[in-house]
């Protein structure tokens, strides 16, 4: 019989990979059609985004396949720890955009 469990269990953590390796594949391609770093292109709220759900997919498929408890907790806490990260990283943009839009002339100081 087939374990179906098993399946659902191993896709997850194979799709997660692909969903990295599509996010990378996407990521590079952008950078070399517009002439930026991959690094600023990856930066980028969309990029951002699908990699942490690839990570969480990653995480989850392997915290599935074991079968003891503490690598379980640990998988569930390295996911945690992704959308913590991704939630901390869009907050202090969102705050350094709000900042640059008050003060538009930076940190820029008048000279008289």
């Amino acid at each position: 019989m087939i374990d179906w469990y098993g399946v659902f269990a191993n896709s997850l953590w194979i799709g997660g990979l692909s969903v990295l390796l599509a996010v990378w594949s996407m990521a590079y391609y952008e950078s070399q059609r517009t002439g930026r770093r991959i690094r600023a292109v990856w930066a980028s709220l969309g990029y951002r985004w699908a990699s942490t759900g690839g990570l969480l997919l990653f995480c989850g498929g392997l915290a599935a396949t074991d079968e003891r408890l503490w690598a379980q907790l640990l998988w569930g806490l390295l996911g945690i720890a992704f959308i913590a990260e991704q939630l901390v990283w869009q907050r202090e943009r969102q705050t350094a955009s709000s900042t640059t839009a008050e003060h538009p002339g930076g940190s820029e100081e008048r000279k008289t």
